[in-house]
């Protein structure tokens, strides 16, 4: 797998979907800034809910990311997402194989449904739920906002250390889309193939910083709806 060939094609598909390379969403003020998002924000949201109409099926990522996965993700590839959803049957129907990895029973009930309807043999589809542990903290967004990174979260320790399990270079291609995205990421990288795909969806969160510290010398792109970012890195 030849690195700049295939970065080259994410970089040429997010300058159309979607043009810039940062989002645009700014803190409460009266800056220019802050009311550009404010008057861009329902196009943007808008642009998103329709390339979701022409593309259906797709995972929660940027558009630009999904049309990239469209061109380089094949059938001979062994597949890794922490996070379970559309994305689990999009994934299913490209690579060979899918391990899967959720936290939240109910959503998992539901997601193994639509592999049973779709009669998908290549998902391995594992329920993780989070521990009862003291002083955990409650899954909400707002508390999620308080996190700086580095966090050990051991209500989730069984689950962020699930990939642990797989032998090193084992996956062509990781996204990491769950809860304790952080932890979940450094766990994946030894078991990622020298040239896979390693993807962080909402990749904009400051609480992420270790991550992107840890794959600071990877190539990357960063694709974005302008609210939200997805980035991509090829492992060296």
């Amino acid at each position: 797998m030849h690195q700049a060939p295939i970065l080259q094609q994410a970089s040429n598909i997010s300058q159309f979907f979607f043009l810039i390379k940062n989002n645009i969403v700014a803190p409460k003020s009266k800056s220019y800034k802050y009311l550009k998002y404010r008057l861009l924000r329902p196009l943007l949201k808008g642009y998103y809910k329709l390339f979701n109409v022409f593309y259906p099926g797709r995972p929660w990522t940027t558009p630009a990311s999904i049309l990239f996965f469209d061109k380089v993700l094949t059938n001979d590839m062994v597949g890794l997402e922490y996070g379970s959803g559309r994305s689990t049957l999009y994934f299913a129907s490209k690579l060979k194989k899918l391990v899967s990895i959720e936290h939240y029973e109910g959503w998992y009930n539901k997601v193994s449904r639509m592999i049973a309807q779709k009669q998908l043999s290549n998902v391995e589809y594992h329920l993780i739920p989070k521990q009862e542990t003291a002083g955990a903290l409650p899954d909400t967004e707002e508390a999620l906002n308080t996190l700086k990174g580095g966090e050990e979260r051991p209500e989730f320790a069984h689950y962020y250390n699930k990939v642990l399990e797989y032998p090193d270079a084992y996956f062509d291609f990781v996204l990491i889309d769950g809860r304790v995205r952080e932890k979940c990421g450094l766990n994946a990288i030894a078991k990622l193939k020298p040239g896979g795909i390693f993807v962080l969806d909402n990749s904009e969160r400051p609480r992420y910083h270790l991550l992107h510290e840890a794959l600071q010398h990877w190539p990357k792109v960063v694709t974005t709806t302008g609210l939200t970012n997805t980035t991509i890195w090829i492992k060296p």
